[in-house]
């Protein structure tokens, strides 16, 4: 039976679990993730911390050290940089050098706690296909099992109990933070009613480990339910050292409202998106071009996944909109369409506009409707 996502550090030495369900919205919940935690541990390890030292980083205008930014993170990398070159870690990352952290993600929030996880029969193979380049079931199960096993190792090699335990002031700190920072308007009801979609539970889930700024939206199916994850690391400047003065990164309200809609809105907008015919993305695939730098600077490298972001953001300005936050809407849009250089956002929200006053009946007749107009982009 799978274990509840969120985690009590040892049977019986500690009284209160890391998790808390709010009055916000019933279905909304806060937890810190063990597996996410180790996996972020090992990322920062293996990639993030790698020459750190060195390199400088744009925060807010201003270029500072990177380690001063990812201080938390640097403070992990330094503890454990040592296993950077684990057999163990090796073998698990070896599997999945081909795939990102949100395809992972996706996967451990379904399996056992480290140090138990282990691939099932009630795990759909799309959660774990992509372990095999060419799609190969065998392969894909033999890698997944070979990934989940090597961190399995990784988390007794380094005693990841022990970092829980050092570490639970922070996490409690964490929770706490997001707790207070979340909007008093309840947000997930005004995504349901917009996008006419529901989801059984819609999990935050913080990190300490995943390095700041990163943010991933994911999801899965099991017994008819489906939960969705907004799965993020710290948002702003981290004081730990005092442990009378915390400050763990999450105490931005603005930006963690933006962010949750933002994840959240992958899985209401996503599928919508793939719903369109495939010869419309193929044949629009050009209109690319002119945001093809700035779209791969930020990490979306394919048409669709630019239309993906495209649509969530412009969701986000609407959402924004809809729970009485005008200047922020109108921020999003500008900071949206000028710094971040999605242009085809206008034409969408022109779209989004008439299904909200009910123009279109469906969300995915919307999409349709708003890529008709951007195919009018030359």
């Amino acid at each position: 039976m799978k274990k509840t996502i969120a985690f009590i550090l040892l049977i019986g030495l500690i009284n209160t679990a890391w998790a808390h369900q709010l009055p916000l919205n019933p279905k909304l919940r806060i937890q810190i993730n063990k597996n996410v935690e180790l996996l972020g541990l090992a990322y920062f390890v293996g990639f993030e911390g790698v020459d750190i030292e060195t390199k400088t980083i744009d925060i807010k205008g201003k270029k500072m050290p990177k380690k001063d930014w990812h201080n938390y993170g640097y403070f992990i990398y330094e503890k454990y940089k040592q296993f950077a070159t684990n057999e163990s870690l090796l073998n698990s990352f070896t599997v999945a050098d081909h795939l990102w952290l949100d395809y992972l993600i996706a996967l451990l929030v379904q399996v056992e706690d480290f140090p138990n996880a282990s691939l099932t029969e009630a795990i759909p193979e799309q959660y774990y296909i992509n372990f095999s380049k060419t799609k190969n079931l065998k392969e894909a199960k033999e890698n997944a099992t070979i990934f989940l096993g090597g961190l399995n190792s990784f988390y007794t090699q380094i005693n990841f109990n022990q970092y829980l335990l050092d570490s639970k002031k922070y996490y409690d700190q964490a929770l706490e933070e997001v707790k207070q920072g979340l909007p008093k308007t309840d947000f997930i009801s005004t995504m349901e009613g917009f996008y006419k979609k529901s989801f059984d539970t819609y999990t935050l889930l913080p990190s300490l480990t995943i390095p700041k700024g990163m943010g991933f939206g994911v999801q899965y199916t099991s017994g008819g339910n489906t939960h969705i994850f907004n799965v993020f690391g710290a948002l702003d400047f981290q004081q730990f050292l005092n442990v009378n003065q915390l400050q763990m990164g999450f105490t931005d309200k603005q930006r963690l409202r933006e962010l949750s809609v933002h994840e959240f809105g992958h899985s209401f907008v996503n599928p919508s998106v793939d719903k369109l015919p495939e010869k419309m993305i193929t044949d629009t695939e050009h209109l690319l071009e002119p945001m093809r730098l700035a779209m791969a600077n930020q990490g979306y490298n394919t048409w669709r996944a630019s239309l993906y972001e495209h649509f969530v953001r412009a969701g986000e300005i609407i959402i924004a909109e809809k729970i009485g936050d005008k200047a922020g809407s109108e921020n999003l849009f500008k900071y949206y369409l000028e710094e971040r250089q999605f242009k085809y956002i206008p034409s969408i929200l022109i779209e989004l506009r008439k299904y909200d006053s009910g123009q279109y009946k469906t969300y995915d007749k919307t999409v349709l409707a708003a890529m008709k107009e951007i195919e009018k982009n030359k």
